[in-house]
């Protein structure tokens, strides 16, 4: 036997390098694991959000057709109004992406550097 025993030397490290695999293993699953629980919950709660939403705007737009005697003029004004807002915030969003694009490319431009 010399000063080393190569073999015990190897096995050290092939466990020590196989129980590091493992933990990085398990700290990955736990991590993918957080992620899923919160996606879920990001979807359930939007899922409600949306419904109350829906039924909040059926119900305007009913009580519009009572207050108008019409059939159908409170649908369109709840669905007129509705896409006034969504493209509102779907311009904000593009904006807000145009913005961060040039920002990634040069972050010391201004926002007048951008409009111009």
């Amino acid at each position: 036997m010399g000063f080393f025993d190569n073999n015990r030397l190897i096995d050290l490290l092939s466990n020590y390098l196989k129980t590091q695999f493992e933990l990085v293993k398990l700290d990955i699953q736990e991590r993918i694991e957080e992620l899923l629980t919160r996606i879920f919950t990001f979807f359930l709660t939007a899922f409600a959000v949306l419904i109350t939403l829906f039924f909040a705007l059926m119900g305007l737009a009913n009580f519009l057709n009572e207050w108008l005697k019409s059939a159908y003029w409170g649908y369109l004004i709840v669905a007129g109004f509705s896409t006034i807002v969504s493209l509102i915030l779907l311009s904000n969003l593009k904006k807000q992406d145009k913005k961060e694009a040039v920002e990634e490319i040069d972050p010391q431009e201004t926002e007048e550097d951008i409009e111009s």
